[in-house]
């Protein structure tokens, strides 16, 4: 099975980038919080759940903010060229 390369496919377009971008700044405040509720209540397994999906969710939507592109293990999702 061949993947796709940034070649192989289009870059996203202007609204999912925006819509990419409004997911990145919530996730930042989402981070932001997180860090809060690290310093100001007793440590909970939870905490690291939650950092483990805003950091997934920060590196997607910064990828396709920033460059145009999903993350290379997600290129299938894109168009063809």
């Amino acid at each position: 099975m061949k993947y796709p390369t940034k070649t192989d496919v289009q870059k996203l377009g202007l609204f999912i980038r925006i819509l990419a971008s409004i997911i990145f700044t919530c996730s930042l405040f989402g981070a932001l919080g997180l860090t809060f509720a690290l310093f100001t209540e007793k440590f909970e397994f939870g905490f690291l759940i939650g950092f483990t999906v805003i950091g997934i969710m920060l590196h997607i939507s910064g990828s396709v903010t920033f460059k145009g592109y999903a993350p290379k293990y997600l290129l299938f999702t894109h168009g063809p060229k």
